[in-house]
Formats: C-alpha cells, structure tokens, sequence
C-alpha cells in the first residue's frame, strides 16, 4: 500500500491518496479533496498513471469536500460520504463562504452513503468504515489492518473540534472510547497535522486517555 499527504486550503486539511502500489494502473483513491487547487494531486495520480477507482471522504465539511467534483469530473469516480453527513454536503456553498469568503458551486449529490461495518474494497485493500460521530454527525475513520485514516476524530496529540453547532462532546466521548479497541501498531493519518501511531495517541493524547477513564 502507499499513501500520499497533500496538505491543502486555508485551514491547513490533509488530502490523501491511497493506492494499492505506485504500479502503472494500481487501482487509487482520493480522500478528502478539500480545496479547488488540486494539481499537485491530479500531478501525482498521473505522474504515476495511477486508476482512480473512488472518492472517500471521512466528513462533509467544506475544507475537506469543497474539490469533490473535481475529482469525480476528471476520473468519472463515485464519491461517498457517511449518511448523516449528507445534509453538511449540502451546504457546501454557504460554509465555505462563511469559513474563508470564498463562493464555490454546489456539489452535486454524493454517488453513495456510508455506514458503520460497511467494507470499503481497493484492489487487494480491504478498509472497514468505522462510524466515529462528535465533530461532525458523519464522521467516519477508514481503518484497514496496517493504518486508520481519522478524518477530524483524532488528530496527533488532540481531537476535532466539538464545539461547532453540529458537533456532539458526549458522542465525541463515545468515538474516542470506542477507538480505544484498535492495535497499537496502527498507523494514523489525521484530517489536520501529521501522522502518528495508535500507541503514540494511546500514552500521549490526554483525550484519550480521559475517555479511557470514562470521562473522569
């Protein structure tokens, strides 16, 4: 497997693109396009004649859904997004006017919807979605046996943000609490800042460590 970050917008959100092998033809997709300037993005998958086969996105809001189109127009792929994010989607235009004061289109419908369980197949990759609500009521995590991409659930040393009007703390809580499952070993590529491990974020994340307490 590799996996590329491109750091992108103004609010600083990772971009990833995950493909089965640099290979000519590895079967790639494209997570969390959250800028309308993707040519270093579009610049690798091609340099390395990747195969776009999808659009993954671990939360609708605007700094990391806003390029969606773009991806789907130049590689004519599906995109998802959990289902109780699909109302976020939907006001893709009016966040990012509010956030930054930049007016953007429309996105048009997602292709599917996410769940929690549903399995998430890349050639040989198998990814399972992991439903991890607070920041957003759709957030979800892509976790496969070697890595966790965590979306704005856990970043390096901290969490998303719960203070946003359709954040949740308590169901935050419940995410942080329900992750503590996963292997130390995992290897973890956040929506914001850089990677770290789940042993890393276990011995060192106080939010983690209070939801391993129970919240005391």
């Amino acid at each position: 497997m590799e996996i590329r970050r491109f750091v992108m917008s103004p609010l600083r959100s990772n971009c990833y693109v995950v493909s089965e092998s640099l290979e000519r033809g590895s079967p790639a997709v494209i997570v969390d396009p959250g800028d309308t300037y993707l040519d270093e993005v579009f610049a690798y998958v091609e340099e390395h004649g990747l195969r776009v086969v999808a659009n993954w996105n671990t939360h609708a809001h605007f700094d990391h859904v806003v390029g969606v189109d773009l991806v789907r127009e130049r590689y004519q792929c599906p995109s998802f997004v959990h289902v109780d994010d699909v109302e976020i989607w939907e006001r893709t235009p009016a966040n990012t006017l509010r956030w930054i004061g930049k007016e953007v289109p429309p996105l048009r419908a997602p292709d599917g919807v996410l769940r929690d369980g549903d399995e998430l197949q890349l050639g040989s990759l198998k990814f399972t979605v992991w439903h991890t609500p607070g920041h957003s009521p759709g957030c979800v995590c892509f976790v496969s046996d070697t890595l966790a991409i965590t979306g704005d659930t856990l970043f390096k040393g901290t969490v998303g943000r719960t203070d946003l009007e359709e954040s949740d703390p308590q169901a935050m809580e419940d995410s942080l609490r329900r992750i503590l499952a996963w292997d130390d070993a995992l290897q973890l590529y956040p929506g914001h800042g850089g990677d770290s491990t789940m042993l890393e974020e276990r011995e060192k994340n106080r939010f983690l460590r209070i939801a391993a307490r129970g919240g005391k």
